[in-house]
């Protein structure tokens, strides 16, 4: 390989160099890997014609030789930043910069002392890049930046003021974005919003930098100013769906739950087609179990956007959590015409056949899946439906078949064995299971609940506090061993006032869960309070349809003497659940009691 050649190879990672109109005949004709035969020596430092004609020369770039000293300088620079000498890279660019006064090159030199953190040069070069490209956006806000890093805001203030005049409407929002989050990384909270605030006071007539003034306060939990920006950006642009959405969004942050719900239908009847804000009301109706005000907005959302497949999933989880489940089907066949690939969808039509004791249909779903954040999920539901559809040991073999990736899925794996023997009614096969996993890893709240667990079953209750006491030392706040320590003391002790205790903290944790609520229902019923055990586990069971809840329920209505109800709570509970052991015990609790 020639010299010219192996110099044209060793460049060509150096992209700066390879823009730059200085370069000669002899080195711009790397890219045809051949060499003029009357291009002039680089050595003998004299001019070098260029191919480019004089007229369409990027304007205020200097008239520099392409001198090999320089070419060194450039190359050394370029190969000391691969080798990550960084000091010397810095400077032999540095070096070339001053020489040349190229504001390329002093722009990549600036760029280059920050990635370094080396600032005083930063700042040194990026005041050269300013004096010879003084109408360059980047180079006042890169100042700006660099003074804010060096805590000198108010000389800060100046360069981004500059940034923001030559930026223009379109891109003067995006660009105050940018400013604040440096302004919020690097300085003061209140410095930050000092100097937004006097940025957007020289734009009182923009709504973009309005808005972006009401994003800023926001990041910074000042809600009365962002509230009073977004305001003033809605005068000003009163059709701006991006402020509606982040106004309604404000208002959720600030607990006005029936005032943002208020402001976005009212958008939204004017503006019907706000799909931005559409879909933030309806995700905030979904995340407040609002099942019936979210459905609407997202069937009109479906229909506006056939395209997306937010909607059909949206729409698909909430006729599955109504038992509509022909419907979600159909939902989400829509997703997967629109994205073959979605394997999230394939693991919810798994669970729907599964469900609907379509076995064989849920095996081919879940087998389907592909994707790695879904595929381990889609093996243990696998499972599930093999141990309903050939038996345990079947479930057995296809679990030891698969492969944990990380002590996590390990674990995931040993708690459905666990599950699987237990359903069996094998439970000394699973307790050896899980003592065995938690000699390996004795500190595993997971591993120590189930073990819990097996130890409530047996009435155990000695076994039961031993290891839920270890998992709340590791984590006091664990809602599900404080609910299950609770429970199990109102149902096997008389230990009635701790039981109270431990299922208010849990409580305290899920307020709205109704195995908790349950549990809060049934301890109150062994302390004698059964209109407040009424009222919990009716709760409860309006949350969660369960057979245990309702037979707890069943249990107290009739301590209650509220025999014509029972009857009714249970004839519901056992039409769902006609197996259930627990209803059909409480079931011979009502035979021959009268009504009233």
């Amino acid at each position: 390989m020639s010299l010219v050649n192996r110099i044209c190879q060793a460049v060509s990672s150096f992209t700066l160099l390879a823009s730059l109109v200085l370069v000669s005949a002899t080195f711009t004709s790397c890219a045809s890997s051949s060499v003029k035969k009357n291009t002039t020596d680089a050595a003998t430092k004299e001019p070098v014609q260029a191919e480019t004609d004089a007229a369409t020369r990027p304007q205020n770039l200097p008239d520099v030789e392409l001198t090999s000293e320089l070419m060194y300088k450039l190359l050394l620079s370029d190969i000391a930043r691969q080798q990550n000498i960084n000091d010397l890279a810095l400077a032999a660019l540095v070096d070339t910069a001053t020489e040349t006064r190229d504001p390329r090159l002093a722009a990549q030199a600036t760029r280059q002392a920050v990635s370094s953190s080396q600032y005083g040069i930063a700042i040194q070069m990026a005041q050269l890049w300013l004096e010879l490209a003084p109408d360059n956006i980047d180079v006042y806000q890169t100042l700006g930046n660099l003074l804010i890093v060096e805590n000198q805001p108010e000389r800060a203030l100046a360069y981004y003021s500059k940034a923001l005049a030559l930026a223009d409407e379109n891109n003067r929002s995006q660009l105050l974005k940018q400013i604040s989050n440096t302004l919020i990384r690097y300085g003061s909270q209140q410095q930050a919003l000092e100097l937004i605030d006097k940025l957007a006071t020289e734009y009182p007539d923009s709504a973009d930098v309005a808005l972006a003034h009401a994003s800023v306060a926001s990041k910074l939990k000042e809600y009365g100013i962002a509230a009073t920006a977004i305001d003033r950006t809605l005068s000003l642009d009163p059709d701006s769906i991006n402020a509606a959405t982040f106004k309604f969004g404000l208002l959720l942050l600030n607990k006005k739950t029936s005032e943002a719900e208020q402001f976005a239908s009212s958008f939204l009847k004017k503006y019907p087609t706000a799909i931005l804000l559409r879909t933030a009301l309806a995700r905030h109706y979904l995340e407040t179990n609002k099942l019936k005000q979210a459905e609407r907005e997202y069937l009109v959302i479906h229909k506006q956007d056939e395209t997306s497949i937010i909607a059909p999933m949206a729409l698909a989880l909430i006729r599955i959590d109504s038992g509509k489940l022909d419907d979600a089907t159909k939902y989400l066949e829509k997703v997967l015409l629109l994205q073959p690939d979605n394997d999230l969808a394939r693991l919810y039509l798994g669970d729907i056949a599964a469900q609907q004791k379509k076995l064989d249909d849920a095996i081919q779903w879940y087998r389907s899946v592909t994707e790695k954040d879904q595929l381990f999920k889609a093996r243990l539901r696998l499972v599930d439906v093999i141990m309903q559809r050939d038996g345990i040991d079947a479930a057995m073999r296809e679990l030891e078949a698969m492969h944990a990736e990380n002590p996590s899925q390990q674990v995931g794996i040993i708690l459905l064995q666990h599950d699987l023997l237990l359903e069996a009614g094998r439970d000394d096969e699973a307790l050896q299971i899980i003592n065995l996993a938690l000699a390996d890893s004795p500190d595993d709240l997971d591993l120590l609940y189930a073990r819990a667990m097996i130890a409530a079953r047996r009435e155990d209750v000695a076994g039961l506090e031993k290891d839920l006491q270890h998992v709340l030392k590791i984590e006091p706040d664990h809602a599900q061993a404080l609910n299950a320590y609770g429970f199990t003391l109102a149902d096997l002790t008389d230990r009635y006032s701790e039981a109270y205790a431990l299922i208010q903290a849990a409580l305290k944790q899920k307020p709205g869960d109704p195995f908790i609520l349950d549990s809060m229902g049934w301890v109150e019923y062994r302390r004698g309070n059964l209109s407040v055990a009424e009222d919990y586990l009716r709760r409860a069971l309006a949350k969660r349809n369960d057979q245990e809840i309702a037979s707890h329920l069943v249990e107290v209505l009739l301590a209650a003497g509220k025999v014509r109800e029972a009857r009714t709570v249970w004839a519901k509970a056992t039409k769902k659940f006609p197996d259930s052991e627990k209803l059909q015990a409480v079931g011979e609790k009502l035979k021959g009691k009268g009504e009233r």
